[in-house]
């Protein structure tokens, strides 16, 4: 029986390692960038820093890679002296598609033109280079392209074998300089006095001590409220029973009296009003000095001049005084008499 030839392994091995070399070399010779693929060169100037942009950086229209950055250097023009900083990209036609079509918009454009330049239309509807941040962390930039018809163009009147393609400001630019516009010093400055002078008007003994003032009159204010609550009460209880009795008188004369009757009825309606009203009013202090208490714990937390502040206080302790000696003086009067209420005073009465 005939035996099987044995293979090599070496062969086998040859041919896998001779597969990917050729693939290899198909990506490099034939793929995008690669060594025999389609490319242009273009000079581009920017009239702001191009720090963070290195070679191999990326050029991308609308965010999408067409090309990459060849060469950074810098030129200096022996006649005037001034410095150019020309970056020399490479674009990829081929990465652009016409649309219908798997030809690039270069050869189509150039069928369309009839032997014009497709860059220089494109630049007439407002093709710019724009630097734009890559990367915020390493702050890496890139070009981008896009069309910006209506902002103005910066070119540079420089020699350069390859052409030119115009470029606008960048917003990264802008923001740089917007920053470097900013009286940041003076900014500062008027911060720290700002500070300085709050922290003087909370830390002022004097308003501390106004506000110490104005709470001490508060409770005491509050005090003179419950006081006048409790001795209206007891006029509010007389002014009921003198009600009671007047009821019980008007009933026995009622058919005496005959249209008089209707007229006292009147006047113990009357008299009951006043009561009500009297308990409401007694009501409505207690609610006041409930927010005047509620008030002085709002003041500690506001800030104003010193001079300010103190003539403000001075008023309202001058106004809350006489408001308290005027409240003590009606107290007094409804419990000597508590049918003031009704008849009013008599003209002939001390004030």
């Amino acid at each position: 029986m005939q035996r099987r030839k044995r293979i090599d392994p070496r062969v086998i091995g040859s041919f896998v390692v001779g597969a990917i070399l050729l693939g290899m070399a198909g990506l490099i010779f034939f793929g995008p960038g690669g060594l025999v693929s389609e490319t242009e060169m273009y000079v581009l100037h920017f009239d702001s820093s191009v720090k963070g942009l290195t070679v191999g950086s990326p050029v991308r229209f609308r965010g999408v890679k067409i090309g990459q950055v060849k060469d950074i250097n810098v030129r200096l023009r022996p006649s005037d002296l001034e410095f150019h900083i020309p970056v020399i990209i490479e674009i990829e036609p081929s990465r652009i598609k016409a649309e219908g079509s798997e030809q690039g918009f270069i050869d189509a454009m150039k069928a369309t033109l009839k032997g014009g330049n497709p860059i220089d239309r494109l630049v007439e509807k407002g093709l710019r280079g724009q630097l734009q941040l890559d990367s915020l962390v390493t702050g890496r930039l890139y070009v981008n392209f896009d069309m910006y018809p209506d902002e103005p163009v910066y070119n540079v009147d420089y020699p350069s074998e390859y052409p030119p393609l115009p470029t606008i400001s960048s917003s990264l630019g802008e923001l740089t300089k917007t920053f470097e516009d900013l009286p940041l010093r003076e900014l500062a400055d008027k911060l720290i006095r700002s500070a300085d002078g709050f922290e003087r008007l909370v830390t002022s003994p004097s308003l501390h001590s106004g506000l110490a003032k104005f709470d001490e009159l508060a409770t005491n204010m509050n005090e003179l409220l419950e006081e006048m609550k409790k001795d209206l009460s007891g006029i509010t209880a007389e002014l009921s029973a003198t009600m009671q009795q007047t009821q019980k008188t008007l009933s026995n004369i009622d058919d005496k009296l005959g249209p008089a009757s209707s007229e006292l009825s009147d006047t113990l309606q009357a008299f009951a009003a006043a009561s009500k009203k009297t308990e409401q009013t007694m009501q409505a202090f207690a609610a006041a000095s409930q927010q005047t208490e509620q008030a002085m714990q709002s003041i500690e937390q506001m800030t104003s001049a010193d001079s300010q502040l103190q003539q403000q206080l001075s008023q309202t302790l001058q106004e809350l005084s006489r408001t308290a000696r005027s409240v003590r003086y009606l107290a007094n009067e409804l419990e000597h008499d508590p049918q003031i209420l009704l008849r009013g005073r008599s003209t002939g009465e001390k004030k």
